[in-house]
Order: structure tokens, then C-alpha cells, then sequence
């Protein structure tokens, strides 16, 4: 299983029973800025992997996440 799939289901338990499709905006599912910090940081952790400020600012939607993830796996 690609991270980016297990990512995809952590994110729709957080979403407080909104649709998560990877088109989704984070905001529209109201993840801020701080649930963004956390759910990087646990990818990080579960995955070994990390991410700049850079990307983490440029996060807009769940696929940007994803994606990201997938190029680093």
C-alpha cells in the first residue's frame, strides 16, 4: 500500500465526517494549519520521511499531500 493511501484514510477520520476526495481543499474538511502540522509530522514518523517548510506551505489539497508523499517513497 502506497503512503499516500494510508494518508488518504487518516485524514477522512479527521475530517469530522466530511467527504475526503483527493480534490478536497484541507481547509474546506477544516484542517488547519496545525492538523496539517500534525498529520505531516505523524507521516513523517510512520514513514520516515520528511518535509521542508517549503512544502509544507504550499499544501492546499489532500492530492498535494499525496503526492508529495508518493515522490518520496
Amino acid at each position: 500500500m502506497k503512503y499516500s493511501d494510508n494518508f488518504l484514510e487518516t485524514l477522512k477520520g479527521k475530517a469530522k465526517g466530511k467527504e475526503v476526495t483527493p480534490e478536497s481543499a484541507l481547509k474546506d474538511l477544516g484542517i488547519d494549519s496545525l492538523d496539517l502540522v500534525e498529520l505531516v509530522l505523524d507521516a513523517e514518523t510512520e514513514y520516515g520521511v520528511t518535509f521542508t517548510n517549503d512544502e509544507l506551505t504550499s499544501f492546499k489539497t489532500v492530492k498535494d499531500v499525496m503526492d508529495a508523499l508518493d515522490q518520496k517513497q
